[in-house]
């Protein structure tokens, strides 16, 4: 049986492949939160930084937006760039959608807490 190498591996990664790297973590905490719907779910990795937007005065639907086009440059940055390996495309892809997820489910913690304490 033929056993790719690394390098075959990663040689080359699809865009949706690393949109999905990014989305899905997010996506899965909230649906794991049990406070959204599919809607949502879709547009959880944009919280993590339109949460902290809102908080400062943004309404909601600039503090989407403002995260929408930050995290769409850096998308289309990373998808476009030739000087990244496939496999280092990947890990970033990896680390952007996991870290997003932590940081989302702090802020769903946080809010949480802030409803118990009745804020």
């Amino acid at each position: 049986m033929y056993i790719p190498t690394q390098e075959e591996r990663y040689s080359k990664v699809a865009r949706f492949t690393l949109l999905l790297c990014v989305l899905l973590p997010s996506a899965v905490v909230m649906w794991l939160a049990e406070i959204a719907d599919i809607l949502t779910c879709t547009y959880a990795f944009l919280l993590p930084v339109a949460m902290p937007l809102d908080w400062v005065g943004f309404n909601k639907v600039a503090a989407l937006c403002i995260s929408a086009l930050v995290q769409g440059i850096v998308f289309f940055w990373l998808a476009a760039t030739k000087k990244l390996s496939a496999k280092a495309k990947t890990t970033i892809a990896v680390t952007w959608g996991m870290s997003f997820a932590l940081i989302l489910r702090v802020l769903i913690a946080f809010a949480v807490y802030q409803a118990a304490r009745g804020l």
